[in-house]
C-alpha cells in the first residue's frame, strides 16, 4: 500500500484523507501522502524484514533479544504512533456492538487492520522466544517464569485500580455531583443531555466490568469456566481467549488515553478543533482534572499494566508454566 501511494494510488489514509483523525488525536493527521507513503514502504519492508526473522529456522540464543525487540518495536510503532483513540469503540469489547463498525469509514478501517498486525507481531515475538527458551537450561526458564507470574500478579492489581476513579467520577456527573469538573460543566452536562443521567452510570459499568474481568487473571474462573455457563462448564479456558481479548483492550486503552494525555498536556494536533465549554473554558484546563476520568493519567497506565498482567497469565498456564498435570490451575507460589 505505501508503494501504491507512492505512486499516486488512491486511498491513503491519513493527513486531509482523514477527516475525523484530528478529533481523535491522531498523530498521523497532518502527515500527507507526499512525506507519509515512502514512510509507510519503508516500515512496511523494515517490518518484513522483522517477520523473516521471527519465522527463520535458526534461532540462536544470543539473537533471542534482538529478534524479540524487533518484533515487540514493530507492534509499538503501529500502537503508538498509527492508531488513536477510535480503536476503544472497535477493538473487543466494544467492537462487539455494530454501532461504531457501521459508521466506520477507510482510514478507520485501516486502522483496524494495522491493529491486527501488531497483535501478530506481538505474538509472533512471545512465540519466538518460547522457542528459543527451549534450548535454554530448564532451571532459567523457571527463574524467568517465575518473575513474569509475580510482575503479573502486581500488575493485576494496578489494572484493575487504574479504572476505579474513571467510574467513580462518572457515578458522581451522574448525580449532578462536581467531582473533577467545575460545577457549571456537570450542571450544563446533565441540562443540555439528560440521557446522560443513564450514559455515565453505562460507561461507569464498562469500567467496572473491566475490573471483574481482569480479576479473572488471578482467580480459578479464569482459566476454568465457572459452572453457571451451560456446555463450557467445567472446561479450561482456552488460551487466546483472554490474551485476545485482554490485547485488543491493551491497544484500544492506550490508544484513547494517549489522546487525552495529549490534550491534557496542551499538545495542538494539526486540523484539530479547540475543545471548549459554553462559557469559553478549556476542556483540558487543569480545573477539569476529571473531564476525562482522569484518563489521560491512569488509562496510559491501565493498559501498560494489563499488558503485564496477560503476559504473567500467558506465562502461569502456558504449557511450560506452573500448572499441574491434567491442566489445571497449580496452588499460587
Amino acid at each position: 500500500m505505501g508503494v501504491c501511494w507512492s505512486f499516486g494510488g488512491a486511498g491513503y489514509p491519513f493527513g486531509r484523507n482523514d477527516r475525523t483523525g484530528p478529533d481523535y488525536s491522531s498523530l498521523l493527521a497532518g502527515v500527507e501522502r507526499d512525506v507519509g507513503a515512502p514512510l509507510i514502504a519503508v516500515f512496511g519492508v523494515l517490518a518484513l524484514a522483522v517477520a523473516g526473522q521471527l519465522d527463520a529456522r535458526d534461532r540462536h540464543p544470543r539473537r533471542r533479544g534482538i529478534v524479540v525487540v524487533g518484533g515487540v518495536a514493530v507492534a509499538a510503532v503501529i500502537v503508538g504512533v498509527v492508531l488513536d483513540g477510535r480503536m476503544i469503540v472497535l477493538l473487543p469489547p466494544l467492537g462487539f456492538l455494530p454501532i461504531a463498525w457501521l459508521r466506520a469509514d477507510w482510514p478507520t478501517l485501516f486502522q483496524v487492520v494495522t491493529a491486527v498486525g501488531a497483535a501478530v507481531f506481538l505474538l509472533a515475538s512471545v512465540a519466538y522466544a518460547d522457542r528459543v527458551d527451549e534450548h535454554e537450561p530448564p532451571r532459567r526458564r523457571q527463574r524467568r517464569t517465575v518473575a513474569w507470574v509475580r510482575a503479573g500478579r502486581i500488575a493485576t492489581y494496578v489494572a484493575m485500580v487504574c479504572p476505579l476513579p474513571y467510574a467513580l467520577i462518572r457515578l458522581a456527573w451522574s448525580r449532578g455531583w462536581a467531582l473533577g469538573a467545575p460545577e457549571p460543566f456537570v450542571v450544563s452536562l446533565l441540562r443540555n443531555q439528560p440521557e446522560n443521567v443513564y450514559i455515565e452510570p453505562t460507561l461507569a459499568s464498562f469500567a467496572i466490568g473491566g475490573v471483574v474481568l481482569t480479576s479473572g487473571l488471578l482467580c480459578r474462573w479464569g482459566r476454568l469456566f465457572p459452572r453457571w455457563i451451560p456446555v463450557l462448564r467445567g472446561r479450561v479456558v482456552p488460551m487466546w481467549f483472554p490474551l485476545l481479548l485482554g490485547g485488543s483492550a491493551v491497544i484500544g486503552i492506550f490508544a484513547f488515553g494517549r489522546g487525552l494525555l495529549l490534550g491534557q498536556l496542551g499538545v495542538h494536533l494539526p486540523g484539530q478543533l479547540d475543545t471548549s465549554q459554553l462559557w469559553g473554558e478549556p476542556v483540558y484546563d487543569w480545573a477539569y482534572w476529571g473531564a476525562g476520568g482522569l484518563g489521560w493519567l491512569l488509562f496510559p497506565l491501565w493498559s501498560m499494566s494489563l499488558a503485564v498482567a496477560l503476559a504473567g497469565y500467558y506465562h502461569r498456564y502456558a504449557p511450560s508454566g506452573p500448572t499441574t498435570s491434567a491442566g489445571k490451575p497449580a496452588p499460587r507460589d
